[in-house]
């Protein structure tokens, strides 16, 4: 019995001593009086040890020492105004408390005073919140009237001798009954938090949507402007095939032209020939035949010469119409190029102001970011250091409760021990069995009452046990949703560094596509800068080559005009010549007629003195008559061959002038064919290096039949240009002024840009 009154005043020194009793109305229920129960325990040393009150100084003076309890203005004025008493539930209180430990019973002491410090709510107002420890943090929480009422009834009604605590014990229970219950996480702005989230989410969907249907725009319009590019430019190459293909047909159909008329040129040629050798062997039937020949041929000859002019002019007009079809590809493709460049500018443009957007959004959603990162990790530094201190304040708990029942089991581990030693000693000692049954009796009835008094204490400490564990769960919760948030805000920073990123590489895109898009700007500019200067420098041989033709045609017409000038002159020449000889003729005669009428006069004169003498007067009467009429002849004959003379005269001076004439007439006209043969020669040769050119073109293409029939048609042109210099002998010094260089406009048209250039660079010509 000695080691039960030890144990009695060893363990139940500090059972209640400095603990928080947080709902008295379960201790009210559950303590009843000791000495009602059990009036007389003075036989028993475990009675008495049961019976006996539990005086000792206080466990731990540091039970919650350090925890700040924080609530609102408005929390602390109610409480206050309803119960003025309770000064826990209305202020800042910080409550220490030390803890000494004795091993003899003491009187049961007054537990240190709660220190308690008001203070008011900060004004400030700043960015990032200030750091507040505690569980003030929500608004407006009003405890709970009906269980101040049940506490404050409780406390009356309690015995000093029914608690292990004392009364002020009650006050720190109240205290921190309120200040736990004061601690509530709150959901509503979890759920507001979630929903901004959402509809922010949606905001940035609608965003990336309108990023993308942009950034699908650019590459839409610049996928459209290459199909229409493309399509632009297939029909102007189209429109180019179809006139080059006319062109060639032109160029056959004048081919045949240029050969029957050579032809017919040869066969009139022939039958001149023919002509001068039957008239120089004067068989006049075979003249005759060949000059029927020769009109037909002629005939022949003039009509091929009209449609080999009219195959030219077709050609002419083909060609024209292929520098037409030309110039309007040069200008699609500058067209193209324009909507590349306008493209170019605008990408360029829309790219900066992409990425200014993205920088701007990327600025304000890192503030926003930023923000929220710097609410979340106070909230969550407030959360850790709450659910820090409640999971201090529901360990202390835990511990105060096994504290406070570590006496009652001990008391109990020795209670079912002595009941096991008695039960053994009722055993041996059956002598002595309803002794020992009244003991085992009284022995679980104290075990009762110890269980009791445990049940007690631990219904005491259940609600708060309940409370502090269902605040560490929803501390737990608000700690979770709080890394979900943090994790929510990491994938909202890597959605937003994304987004930068993405923004980045969508204006690079867009940006190389400006690049792309001015690139094949420049590059269509230079084609068509290429294809104007190639079309420009064969539009000049064309036009050397027309101005050649005009110029041979004018002078051929000229030659003309001053062969039949010639012809006309020499046709009065003729006849002037002729005229002359018939004077002369009548002038000799009328000289014969004079010689003999001077002779005969004489002769008349003196037969008339014979038949005068002779006294034959009629035949003197008839030759004196002849005489006079001689003489009378004579006069006229005389006076005749004075005009006829004057005449003369005049016709020598017209002859001489048509001579002077004539020789002036065949020295223009040497100087006209010279002039003709030149202008001929320098068409030859143009003719020559174009041919050769389109040779090279159809080399270049493959169709090595046309290029075989433009090298015999060039070296045909090459063949007459070098006979009609040795015909004239020109120099070759007088040719120089001539192109070198020919370009085909099928390879103008057909080359692409590499090729264009060598082409430019080959005839050393400078891009306009």
């Amino acid at each position: 019995m000695a080691s039960s009154s030890d144990w009695d005043n060893d363990g139940m020194d500090s059972l209640f001593e400095g603990m928080v009793i947080i709902n008295p109305s379960q201790t009210a229920a559950s303590t009843p009086p000791d000495e009602n129960n059990h009036p007389d325990n003075s036989a028993d040393p475990a009675a008495t040890a049961s019976a006996s009150p539990s005086v000792s100084e206080p466990l731990d003076e540091n039970l919650f020492s350090g925890i700040t309890l924080i609530t609102s203005l408005h929390e602390t004025l109610v409480p206050s105004q309803s119960h003025p008493s309770s000064s826990s539930s209305s202020t800042l209180t910080t409550t220490s408390t030390s803890t000494s430990t004795t091993t003899s019973r003491q009187a049961l002491p007054q537990p240190s005073s709660s220190s308690i410090i008001s203070r008011q709510s900060s004004t400030r107002k700043k960015k990032r919140a200030g750091l507040r420890i505690g569980y003030g943090r929500d608004a407006l929480t009003i405890p709970d009237k009906e269980e101040e009422r049940r506490s404050i009834s409780l406390e009356s009604q309690l015995p000093q001798s029914s608690s292990p605590a004392p009364d002020d014990d009650l006050s720190h229970e109240n205290v921190d009954s309120q200040s736990y219950a004061s601690y509530d996480f709150s959901k509503s702005d979890a759920a507001q938090s979630e929903e901004h989230v959402v509809s922010r989410e949606e905001e940035e969907e609608e965003e990336d949507k309108q990023v993308s249907s942009s950034s699908s725009s650019i590459e839409l319009r610049f996928a459209q402007i290459k199909t229409q590019i493309g399509e632009k430019l297939e029909h102007a190459k189209a429109v180019v095939s179809s006139v080059s293909a006319i062109t060639k047909d032109c160029v056959r159909r004048r081919r045949i032209a240029a050969d029957n008329l050579r032809l017919a040129s040869l066969k009139y040629s022939q039958l001149e020939k023919e002509l001068e050798e039957a008239c120089e062997a004067e068989d006049f039937e075979t003249a005759d035949r060949v000059s029927d020949s020769l009109a037909s041929a002629d005939k022949d000859k003039e009509l091929l010469a009209v449609a080999f002019r009219d195959a030219e002019a077709d050609c002419n007009a083909s060609d024209s119409k292929l520098q037409e079809v030309l110039e309007g590809q040069i200008a699609v493709e500058e067209e193209c190029a324009s909507l590349l460049q306008s493209f170019a500018i605008d990408a360029a443009d829309n790219a900066d102001l992409v990425l200014n957007d993205a920088e701007v959004l990327h600025s304000k959603d890192m503030d926003k970011w930023l923000t929220s990162s710097e609410a979340l990790e106070v909230m969550k530094m407030e959360l850790e250091i709450e659910f820090f201190l409640a999971n201090g304040a529901r360990v202390v708990l835990n511990d105060s409760i096994q504290q406070s029942v570590k006496d009652d089991m001990r008391e109990k581990n020795i209670l079912y021990g002595k009941k096991e030693l008695l039960t053994e000693e009722l055993e041996k000692l059956r002598a002595l069995m309803k002794q020992k049954e009244a003991e085992v009796a009284e022995n679980d009835s104290n075990i009762r009452k110890v269980e009791k008094r445990i049940a007690d204490v631990a219904s005491s400490f259940q609600e708060v046990q309940s409370s502090i564990n269902s605040k560490h769960e929803s501390l737990q919760s608000g700690l979770s949703q709080m890394e979900l948030e943090n994790e929510a805000l990491c994938k909202k920073r890597e959605e937003i560094d994304e987004f930068l990123t993405h923004e980045k590489g969508r204006g690079a895109r867009i940006g190389e596509l400006a690049i792309i898009s001015g690139n094949e700007a420049n590059a269509y500019q230079e084609v068509a800068g290429l294809r104007k200067s190639l079309l420009q420098f064969n539009m000049k041989s064309r036009e050397d080559k027309q101005r050649l033709a005009t110029l041979g045609e004018k002078l051929t017409e000229d030659v003309q005009m001053l062969k039949q000038e010639i012809s006309s002159a020499r046709s009065s020449l003729q006849e002037l010549s002729s005229t002359k000889s018939r004077i002369q003729q009548e002038m000799e005669s009328v000289k014969q007629r004079l010689l003999f009428i001077d002779k005969r006069v004489p002769e008349l004169e003196a037969e008339k003195k014979v038949a005068a003498t002779a006294r034959n007067f009629k035949e003197a009467a008839r030759i004196a008559t002849e005489a006079k009429a001689l003489c009378v002849e004579k006069e006229g004959m005389q006076i005749k061959m004075e005009g006829t003379t004057v005449e003369l005269g005049k016709l020598e001076v017209e002859i001489i002038d048509t001579v002077d004439g004539l020789q002036k007439i065949e020295v223009q006209l040497s100087s006209k064919e010279r002039d003709l043969a030149m202008t001929r020669i320098q068409r030859l040769l143009l003719i020559a290096g174009a041919v050769t050119a389109q040779r090279s073109a159809a080399l270049e293409f493959g169709d090595l039949e046309e290029a075989n029939i433009l090298l015999g048609e060039a070296e045909a042109a090459n063949n007459q240009a070098r006979k009609l210099k040795e015909a004239y002998n020109f120099k070759e010094e007088e040719f120089e002024n001539l192109p070198e260089h020919f370009i085909s406009m099928e390879l103008v048209s057909n080359l692409v840009r590499k090729q264009l250039a060598e082409l430019a660079a080959s005839v050393v010509i400078s891009v306009l």
